[in-house]
């Protein structure tokens, strides 16, 4: 018997986007559901489009080096910070849902303490 050492390719180098569009609510959360919390690609959903990201090397990089900075900073400035790394974040009324590689509440940190994280509408803050 032969053995033969199969090379991986490399990483890409640039994040990899696809765009689906007229993508109901329901099939968004069973997408999520079924693709499950283990996995390194990253959904978005805004009304009817549905976006699945592969981020690249470089993209990694940078979330470690921004996650630094904000631990530092909080850290030195002596702010209590309560960071969750990467979590789907949905607003069903306003069919909106997003994962961020990482979040934090840093102002707001005893607001959600035991309480389910929701979507801000970034629309009503303007």
């Amino acid at each position: 018997m032969t053995m033969t050492a199969v090379k991986e390719p490399p990483p890409p180098q640039t994040t990899q986007r696809v765009i689906l569009e007229n993508v109901s609510w329901s099939t968004y959360k069973q997408l999520l559901a079924e693709m499950g919390d283990r996995r390194t690609s990253r959904i978005a959903y805004n009304q009817g489009v549905l976006e699945i990201i592969m981020p690249s090397d470089r993209h990694e990089t940078y979330k470690q080096l921004l996650e630094r900075m904000v631990n530092t900073l909080t850290e030195e400035l002596n702010l209590r910070v309560k960071g969750f790394a990467s979590t789907t974040l949905n607003r069903e009324d306003l069919r909106k849902g997003a994962e961020p590689d990482s979040c934090y509440y840093i102002q707001n940190v005893d607001r959600i303490r035991g309480r389910t994280v929701e979507l801000l509408d970034v629309s009503r803050e303007r």
